[in-house]
């Protein structure tokens, strides 16, 4: 049955608003994107990962280290320079070193003879080498550890970035239906206000020439008063969804924005029709695709590279050091030649407690967050179930309240037109327009209760504004 469009309904809807732009989810979900304040510190928490990462990474940073002395008194009066850049590398901790030392006696007397290692030739020494760990900080050590747990923090703030959106562009979302229905309540409110109001005159003539009781206007003065009451209870609910929205909805500065009732729609969109398999299919995928999910996930691998530390951590240091060196200009013959020096240094922890511990917690940890993320897939799983069910319950209601919408129109038609033949009481048309008033509402709450399932559906399935939602296209259901 073909429901007949609500005419006492808009009759009287905003006078106010006509020449005015009405407001639409689009510009609220921009405001959203460029404003909303929780994204704006989610993207603040990016900006403190990369400066972690940043920190991080400044274990390789070159350093150089001098030391310089003297003895200006005393039978040996020596002079003493030593210079060198250390260059750690990424590659397996192998670290490159180059330097520069000088080591001459002010006087004749020389260098004492207990420190003739600091002596050189007249233009100094130059030396470079290596220093390679073979087990322990070898495949992993501290700084390449900070610096990989350091890029899964910048993954996880990008992962709390776009969370927030997904949540913020879900709660605007639902702000702004909630206006738009507000919107559409007091519209019922007003019409049903003005259908007592017009007929008062009319019942007063009627009064007056005595074919109708004065109780019957009586009774009709009171529906006014209950109406102007209902009125005011739907007005201040408009202002209160209006301030909520003002959250979302926001100026150039950032500001929130009360949104005016003149930029109200016309109406709330009617339901489509969803695929009923269309939540088992999206079920698969969008566990996955869940922001919580990927950030616990994140912080899993984290913890493995805790316990990769903490598992090195517990073997012998075995480090290999490899160094050549030249002295330069006059000197002893022995220190003509170029010199090639190796050294290995063995260091086995007898007890190693703390990589241990470090150990054991990393595990415990990633155990934890494993046991968290199953739950957040099993969650994201029921959720889409959810979304999926009140929205087809949404539609189902609101085909109802259609159905019921136009039965109870034709009556209250019916009703008004026999009242104004003298058959029939106002009680009765009374009751018949409070009935079409009310089921007006229902058709309303059902096409708001339809986009904050819509709302939650997509919030679901991680979806953003301008993503494909495969479940969101479809026709309206044919009728019954």
């Amino acid at each position: 049955m073909k429901t007949r469009a609500l005419a006492f309904l808009v009759a009287s809807a905003w006078s106010a608003a006509v020449g005015a732009q009405p407001v639409d989810l689009t510009t609220v979900l921009r405001s959203v994107e460029s404003h909303f304040p929780l994204i704006v510190a989610a993207e603040r928490d990016r900006d403190v990962a990369d400066a972690d990462l940043l920190s991080a990474e400044g274990a390789f940073d070159p350093q150089w280290r001098t030391r310089a002395g003297a003895g200006p008194l005393g039978y040996y009066q020596p002079l003493t320079l030593d210079t060198m850049l250390t260059q750690p590398t990424p590659l397996w901790g192998l670290q490159l070193f180059a330097g520069y030392r000088f080591g001459q006696g002010l006087t004749y007397t020389g260098m004492p003879i207990y420190d003739g290692k600091q002596e050189t030739s007249s233009l100094g020494e130059v030396r470079a080498g290596i220093s390679i760990p073979l087990w322990r900080n070898g495949p992993i050590d501290r700084a390449r550890a900070s610096i990989r747990r350091a890029e899964i923090g910048r993954t996880v703030a990008s992962i709390g970035v776009a969370q927030q959106r997904i949540e913020a562009v879900r709660a605007g979302t639902v702000a702004y239906w909630e206006w738009v229905a507000a919107g559409q309540r007091l519209v019922v409110a007003r019409s049903l206000l003005t259908l007592a109001e017009g007929r008062d005159a009319g019942l007063g003539t009627r009064v007056a020439r005595g074919d109708l009781p004065q109780f019957e206007r009586t009774d009709n003065s009171r529906a006014i008063v209950q109406r102007q009451g209902f009125v005011v209870s739907a007005r201040r609910a408009l202002e209160q969804t209006a301030i909520g929205l003002s959250l979302y909805l926001r100026d150039g500065a950032g500001e929130p924005s009360l949104p005016d009732p003149a930029r109200l729609p016309d109406s709330l969109p009617d339901p489509v029709w969803i695929e009923p398999g269309c939540a088992a299919r999206e079920g698969r995928t969008a566990a996955a695709r869940r922001p919580e999910v990927r950030r616990l996930e994140a912080l899993q691998a984290q913890q493995e590279v805790e316990r990769a530390l903490a598992e090195n951590q517990r073997r012998p240091a075995i480090d290999l050091t490899v160094a050549v060196s030249q002295d330069l200009g006059d000197g002893s013959e022995a220190r003509r030649p170029p010199v090639l020096e190796a050294g290995l240094v063995l260091d086995i922890p007898l007890r190693n407690r703390a990589a241990d511990g470090r150990a054991r917690a990393a595990t415990a940890t990633a155990a934890r967050l494993e046991a968290q993320a199953r739950m957040a897939r099993d969650r994201a799983t029921a959720d889409l179930r959810d979304a999926a069910s009140a929205m087809t319950a949404a539609l189902q209601r609101w085909r109802v309240a259609r159905t019921e919408l136009g039965l109870a129109g034709t009556l209250a038609t019916q009703e008004r037109a026999r009242f104004s033949l003298g058959e029939g009481t106002l009680l009765v048309v009374n009751l018949r327009e409070q009935a079409e008033a009310e089921a007006a509402l229902r058709a309303v709450d059902a096409q708001a209760e339809f986009q904050r399932a819509l709302a939650a559906w997509r919030l679901a399935v991680a979806a953003v504004p301008g993503d494909a939602a495969t479940c969101e296209a479809g026709a309206t259901p044919t009728e019954e």
